[in-house]
């Protein structure tokens, strides 16, 4: 029987005013279309819970949230710093039918990453229903989807198709990156904790470089680097230059107490 993790995730949408940004979500949600547009004012959110497979062994319970935002511009900008604030992902929309609104993804879709950050974005070709009214060529939506790392789709809100696949798609990439996070904070705590364990037995007499990586097996010269300067800039240990490319770490008092009030051990 797998394992049971629970995780909150913040999905938005974000594209032009009439692409079906709306009707996606409901179709997702509730599996329903409204024929009659439905014109978002402001922001509105919708909940779904999602049962996601990591793995043989783990099932993640997700609590996804949906932003859906109002597609005018000016409102945009006004609400961005709140609106893409926390995304773990976002989902840029356009319609097959307009090349305006694939094209204004151009501007969207950095404007969301200058404040969400590093996450995943997935692009949707929406009204797939509409093919015969067809208004650009698949090799522009590739263009444009490259220039994002963005996967896409074609979906249609109104028949369905596609739309559940490519929900359940980012919600996958977002369980996959939570723990590919996690994973790798893991592992800067270990490294972390076993720096300040082995500088609190050397005390004044420090560690050289080249000690380092005959202790820390497996550990690249940037991984060390990258780390000793953490501990530097919080002040938990000095670094002693001899030259350009070699150094002695040594602890400070404060790095004595923080390596004290840490459990474990390790082996030299």
């Amino acid at each position: 029987m797998p394992s049971v993790r629970r995780m909150k995730t913040k999905l938005a949408l974000l594209g032009e005013g009439g692409v079906g940004k709306t009707s996606l979500i409901r179709r997702f949600v509730l599996n329903e279309y409204q024929e009659t547009y439905m014109h978002t004012v402001g922001t509105r959110v919708s909940k779904i819970e999602l049962a996601v497979p990591y793995g043989a062994d783990v099932e993640v319970q997700m609590d996804l949230s949906i932003f859906d935002i109002m597609g005018q511009r000016g409102f945009k900008d006004l609400v961005r710093e709140t609106y893409y604030h926390g995304s773990q992902a976002l989902m840029a929309v356009c319609d097959i039918s307009r090349e305006d609104s694939l094209y204004a993804l151009n501007e969207w879709i950095p404007s969301a990453l200058e404040i969400a950050g590093d996450v995943p974005v997935y692009l949707l070709v929406n009204k797939k229903d509409l093919a015969d009214r067809r208004a650009f060529s698949d090799e522009d939506v590739q263009r444009l989807a490259e220039a994002f790392d963005a996967p896409y789709a074609f979906t249609s809100a109104r028949t369905g198709e596609s739309v559940e696949d490519a929900f359940n798609a980012l919600a996958i990439e977002m369980v996959d990156r939570a723990f590919q996070t996690e994973q790798a904070r893991a592992v800067d705590r270990g490294l972390r904790e076993k720096i300040l364990e082995l500088l609190s037995k050397r005390g004044a007499l420090g560690l050289k470089k080249n000690q380092f990586f005959e202790i820390l097996r497996g550990v690249s010269f940037d991984e060390l680097q990258a780390e000793l300067k953490r501990l530097e800039a919080e002040g938990l240990l000095t670094l002693l230059w001899a030259g350009p490319a070699d150094f002695t770490a040594v602890i400070t008092p404060r790095g004595t107490q923080a390596g004290q009030a840490r459990s474990g051990s390790f082996d030299e």
